[in-house]
C-alpha cells in the first residue's frame, strides 16, 4: 500500500506548481522528523522537502502526479493561514487556483508552472475569503477585512481593490457575461443580506434582499446560464435550518428544507450544484447521514449518500456526461475534533441519484499528523477520469485535561485519485 509523504516546509507558488507536476527525486536527511514518523527526504535543489510517515491510508504526498499506479496522491500548499473560509479551486482546464490569508498578507495564485502568488498589500489583515475563477483565468476576490467587506479583480491586467462598506463577506459569483456577484450580510443593528454587483455605467449596486429575512451562514451562491441567482444558507442557533433562495420566477422566493444541521466544530457545511436549465441540488449532512436534495417538478426530494457527516461537502457535474455528478463527502464522529478521532473522505460518483461508485477513502491530516476536517472544497474529474479534490482545513489541538482547544491549526490541501 503507499506510504504518506506530509509536506514540511511551506514552498513558493512556483515550488508548488513544479511539485504538483514532477514530484521529487528524494535524497535522505537524517534527524529532522520527529521520533517515529519516519525520515526527511528532498529534491538535489533542496527545494522539495518532504516527511515521510508510514501511514498507508493517508495518501503519498507527492504532489499529485499520477503515474505510480492506483491511489491517492496529495499535498499541502500552506499550513498556518487564517481562516477556515479560504479558497482552493480549479478552472475548467483543472488548474488549481487559491486565495487565503496568512498572518497580516492575504495571496492569490494558481499552479501553473513558474507562477508567482500575488500578495495583495490593500487586504492586509484579512480574515474570511472566497473567490471566483472567470473563463479567462482572472481572479475575483471576496474578503474579509475587520467588520469590512472587500472585492479585489485583476480582470483589468492589475489589482483593483473596492471597499463594499461595512458588512461580512458571504459568497461570490460569475455569471455567465463574467460579471461579478456578491453576498455581503448586513451589520448589526442591521439584518439580511446586500446583493452588490456593478450596474451598466460600472457603478456599484447593492440592493437589501429582504425577502430572504435574517442573514444565516454558510452561505453558498450560484448564477444559472440565465442569469437568476441560486443561494442555500443556514440559519439558527442550537441547530440550523438549510434554507434555498431564488430569483429565477422573476421575484425571489425562500424555500425552507426539512433540513436541520446539527452542532458541529467545525460547521457542517452545504454545497449547492446547479445544472445548465436551472435546477439546483444540494449535498450535506444531519444527524441521520447525509443527503443529496434535489429540486424536482414536485418539490425538493432527497436521497440517501449513507452515513457520513460531512463538514466539507462538494458537488461537481461531469462536463461531458451531463447526468453523472461527483460528490465530496467527508466523515468523522460528533467529537472526532477534541478526541483526535479519524476524519477521511471519499468520492462518490452519481448517476442521476443512484451511487454508481466510489473511491476508497482517504485520511485528512495535518503536516505533523493530526486529524484534519475540511471546509469549503472543490472538485474537477478530467477526460481521464482523473479526479482533483482542494479543500481548505482545520485541527484542533485540545489539553490532555480537557478544556477548550489550547490552537488551531488551518491550511489548504490538494489531493488527487490516479484511476
Amino acid at each position: 500500500m503507499p506510504r504518506s509523504l506530509l509536506v514540511h516546509t511551506a514552498l513558493s507558488s512556483a515550488a508548488v506548481a513544479s511539485v504538483l507536476l514532477t514530484g521529487c527525486d528524494p535524497i535522505c536527511t537524517n534527524g529532522v522528523s520527529k521520533p517515529g514518523q519516519g525520515q526527511v527526504t528532498r529534491s538535489a535543489s533542496g527545494t522539495c522537502v518532504q516527511l515521510v510517515v508510514s501511514r498507508p491510508d493517508a495518501g503519498t504526498e507527492d504532489g499529485g502526479v499520477c503515474g505510480a499506479g492506483r491511489g491517492w496522491r496529495t499535498h499541502v500548499l500552506d499550513e498556518g493561514i487564517n481562516s477556515l473560509t479560504s479558497t482552493f479551486l480549479f478552472d475548467a482546464q483543472g488548474v488549481g487556483h487559491f486565495a487565503y490569508a496568512k498572518g497580516l498578507d492575504l495571496y492569490v495564485g494558481t499552479t501553473r508552472p513558474g507562477d508567482t502568488p500575488s500578495r495583495l498589500g490593500e487586504a492586509w489583515a484579512a480574515i474570511d475569503v472566497h473567490m471566483a475563477v472567470a473563463p479567462d483565468g482572472t481572479h475575483h476576490v471576496l474578503y474579509q477585512q475587520s467588520e469590512y467587506a472587500g472585492y479585489a479583480t485583476d480582470a483589468r491586467g492589475t489589482w483593483d481593490f473596492n471597499n463594499m462598506g461595512r458588512g461580512w463577506a458571504r459568497a461570490i459569483a460569475l455569471d455567465a457575461q463574467g460579471q461579478v456577484h456578491l453576498l455581503i450580510a448586513r451589520p448589526a443593528p442591521q439584518v439580511g443580506y446586500l446583493h452588490a454587483f456593478k450596474a451598466s455605467n460600472g457603478a456599484w449596486l447593492m440592493p437589501p434582499l429582504e425577502e430572504l429575512g435574517a442573514a444565516g451562514d454558510r452561505e453558498r451562491m450560484v448564477v444559472d446560464a440565465n442569469g437568476h441567482l441560486h443561494i442555500a444558507f443556514a440559519r439558527g442557533r442550537s441547530s440550523s435550518q438549510v434554507l434555498y433562495a431564488s430569483n429565477a420566477s422573476g421575484t425571489w422566493v425562500v424555500e425552507p428544507l426539512d433540513w436541520e444541521i446539527p452542532i458541529s466544530s467545525p460547521r457542517l457545511r452545504i454545497a449547492l450544484e446547479v445544472d445548465s436549465t436551472g435546477r439546483p441540488s444540494l449535498l450535506g449532512s444531519d444527524d441521520r447521514g447525509a443527503w443529496l436534495w434535489v429540486r424536482e417538478d414536485s418539490g425538493w426530494k432527497s436521497y440517501g449518500m449513507g452515513a457520513f457527516r460531512s463538514r466539507g461537502p462538494a458537488l461537481s457535474r461531469d462536463p461531458s456526461s451531463p447526468d453523472i455528478r461527483h460528490a465530496l463527502l467527508d466523515d468523522a464522529e460528533a467529537d472526532a475534533n477534541a478526541n483526535g478521532g479519524t476524519s477521511q473522505l471519499s468520492v462518490k460518483t452519481l448517476d442521476g441519484t443512484d451511487v454508481a461508485g466510489s473511491t476508497p477513502p482517504l485520511v485528512l491530516e495535518t503536516l505533523d499528523g493530526g486529524n484534519a476536517f475540511p471546509g469549503l472544497s472543490s472538485i474537477h474529474v478530467d477526460e481521464q477520469d482523473v479526479l482533483q479534490l482542494a479543500f481548505s482545513y482545520v485541527h484542533y489541538d485540545y489539553p490532555p485535561d480537557g478544556g477548550l482547544p489550547l490552537t488551531t491549526t488551518r491550511g489548504l490541501r490538494y489531493a488527487r485519485y490516479c484511476p
